[in-house]
This record gives structure tokens, sequence and C-alpha cells, in this order.
């Protein structure tokens, strides 16, 4: 356990940086859409800023699953695909400790405080969501939910998991992320 920390602790860094900065991207847009007026607008904003975000998770796990799948294939060792999971989670631990908070602090009816804390700092952390957020379903906005902070960590934790393993296994939905030689053919062997 102390190993992994070790060797994959600036990638979860990493990982909550990205997030930090598309957050503010996140809020940034709904904000200007809201100053519109315009909910649709908010929300496709959103979804982009989420797509945006959702991508630089894939494109960086889906690195570090290739080196660790070469590293694997090469030593003749487990690629442990469960680590993509784990490093998502890990890089999400702030926010599943927010979901916690906020779901705790709403079941025990504490009003103010804590519980208002909590949804702030998490709304400030998951920017990107704060368009889809502020929909309302049967009366009340998503934001008041608290069942919603823990459903927004899923899509950061899954998708590194599965760029992980994707990457663990050198599989390409596209050529765009692969850097091209021209001066070799031939199945990289030199004419």
């Amino acid at each position: 356990m102390k190993e992994f920390f070790k060797k994959y602790s600036y990638t979860m860094i990493k990982l909550f940086v990205n997030q930090f900065a598309i957050a503010f991207f996140g809020i940034g847009m709904a904000f200007v859409s809201a100053y519109a007026g315009n909910l649709k607008l908010r929300v496709a904003t959103s979804i982009g800023a989420i797509i945006f975000y959702l991508f630089l998770l894939y494109a960086h796990m889906w690195e570090l699953g290739a080196k660790d799948g070469i590293s694997a294939q090469a030593r003749d060792t487990s690629r442990g695909l469960w680590r993509g999971f784990a490093i998502g989670a890990c890089a999400n631990v702030l926010n599943i400790l927010l979901a916690i908070t906020i779901t705790v602090t709403s079941l025990a009816k504490v009003a103010g405080g804590l519980g208002q804390a909590a949804t702030s700092a998490a709304l400030m952390l998951e920017g990107m969501y704060f368009g889809i957020l502020s929909v309302p379903v049967g009366g009340v906005v998503l934001s008041e939910h608290a069942w919603s902070y823990f459903l927004i960590t899923l899509p950061a934790i899954l998708v590194s998991g599965l760029a992980y393993i994707i990457g663990s296994y050198n599989l390409h939905a596209t050529n765009i992320l692969i850097p091209k030689n021209k001066d070799v053919k031939n199945n990289g062997r030199p004419q």
C-alpha cells in the first residue's frame, strides 16, 4: 500500500489539480449562462465542461495504464487492472468526504454551518457539474439532494479505471492521441 501511494501520489495530485482547473472553467460558464438567463445553455456548457474534464482524465490515465502495461508485460507480471479505479478514487477522496458530510448533515437535519460549508466546497471543487446541479427535479434543484454529490464522483472514478485498463492493453478508439513518426514505415522498420 505504501508503495502504491509512493508510485501514484503524483498522478493523484495531478488529477485533482486538473479537476480544480476545470471546476473554475465550469463555474465561469455556469455564471455566464445564468446571467443570460438560459437554463438550456447552462446545462449545455456544464455538459461540455464535464466532457472536457473526463477527456483529460481519460488521456492521462490511458497513458499511465499504457506505461504500466508495458512494464507488466516486460516483467511477465499481473497488470493490476484495479489500479486505475483506486487512483481515481484516491484523487476524488476529498469529493467523497464532502459527499459523506453533506449526506450526514442532511440526514441528521443539521441546519446551517457544516452542511452549507460542505455543499459550497463541493460545488466549488466540482464546478463542472454546477450547471447540471442547478436543474430543478421535482421542484427541488439537484444540488439540494445529498445523493447527487456521490453520483457526480462516479464518472471520474469510472473513466479513470476504464482508461487505465484500455491503456494497459494498448487499445485505441482513435489515433488522435498517438504521435506519428513520418520517417518510420513498415511497422516500425526504417526503410
